[in-house]
Formats: C-alpha cells, sequence, structure tokens
C-alpha cells in the first residue's frame, strides 16, 4: 500500500463560495490596532498595505476615496 493511498489529502470544493465579509477600512484599521502595541502604527500600515497589494482587502469598485 502506498502512502498516498493511507494518507490522502482531501480534495477542494469549490462549489463553496469564499468567504466574504463586509466592514469599513476604518474598522479594519482599528481592529488591528487593538492587537499590536500603541507605537507600532507602522505595522498596522504594512499589514493593511499589504493586503490591499494582494486583494485580500479589496475596495468596491464604485468606492470614492478622497484625500
Amino acid at each position: 500500500m502506498h502512502r498516498s493511498e493511507i494518507f490522502s489529502t482531501p480534495a477542494i470544493s469549490t462549489d463553496e463560495a469564499p468567504t466574504r465579509v463586509t466592514t469599513t477600512l476604518y474598522d479594519v484599521i482599528a481592529t488591528l490596532q487593538s492587537v499590536v502595541e500603541p507605537e507600532e502604527d507602522d505595522v498596522v500600515i504594512a499589514i493593511v498595505a499589504d493586503w490591499l497589494r494582494s486583494g485580500r482587502l479589496r475596495l468596491p469598485e464604485d468606492a470614492t476615496i478622497a484625500a
């Protein structure tokens, strides 16, 4: 018996929709700030920037971003 027959990897189901949560950018930042030290704002910004670049955090297409 082969090892792959004993320890089989379950197939990934593509029938289920990925988990999606709708929230505000403010809530995401506030939640991250609640788990890091107060002087580590740069860590929070780095995480949010990484999530935006990777697509894990997305803005709605019709969102208006004002500076």
